[in-house]
Order: structure tokens, then sequence, then C-alpha cells
């Protein structure tokens, strides 16, 4: 799960029409990205909720969703979809909970791969 920005220019092009377009793509990368690792999260809590499924609901309604707060700023939210949910969440010692141990357990993975998008790595 790892996107890249590539552009090219040529010595004596126009640079600042280079930065331009790079200013007006990386928004839209992030957006990207921010997407992918939304459906990496929710396909995660969904498989590894520890809890038994009774109706199936608690497994089938955890959602995960982006919201671009502006350009090349996303938010990730992931979500139970029951009213119940906050009960699997913080009851019973959190013995139940998913939404932070899927959140715990791949967030290194989806910075590693938000630092190759925008080239720290």
């Amino acid at each position: 799960m790892s996107g890249s920005i590539k552009g090219s220019m040529s010595l004596g092009g126009d640079l600042l029409q280079v930065l331009q377009t790079m200013s007006k793509r990386a928004p839209v990368a992030v957006k990207m990205y921010a997407n992918t690792a939304a459906k990496m999260l929710e396909k995660d809590a969904k498989q590894k909720a520890p809890w038994t499924d009774r109706t199936g609901q608690a497994r089938q309604r955890l959602t995960a969703y982006v919201t671009e707060i502006q350009p090349g700023i996303c938010e990730i939210t992931v979500a139970h979809g029951v009213d119940y949910g906050i009960w699997l969440e913080l009851a019973h010692e959190k013995r139940f909970a998913t939404i932070m141990p899927t959140i715990q357990r791949d967030s290194p993975e989806i910075m590693r791969g938000f630092k190759v998008l925008i080239g720290e790595e």
C-alpha cells in the first residue's frame, strides 16, 4: 500500500509551473491514500473484532471513512454502525474493543506509506 507522485522537468523549464502542478496533485494523492488506508482499517477491524457474532450486524456495520478537512488534510474515522457499539468498545474491560486496537495496530504502516507518498522515505 504505497503511492508516489511523479513529475519531470527539463533544465530551463518553467519551475513555477511544475511546482503549481505538483501542489494541485498533492491533495488529490493524499485523499486517495487516505481512502485506501480507511478501507484497510475497516477490513482489519471487521476481521479481527474479538467478539462472537450473534446477528452479524456489529461486524457488518463497522465502517471507516475519510473527511477532507481542507485540501491535503484528511481525517480517517473508524466507527460502529450499531447503537450498542459503544458497549463493545468500552464495557467488559474493553475485551471486545476493535476500533482502537485496529488503529493502534495499523497506524504505523499507514504512516510509513504516507511518508513514502510525500517523499520522506
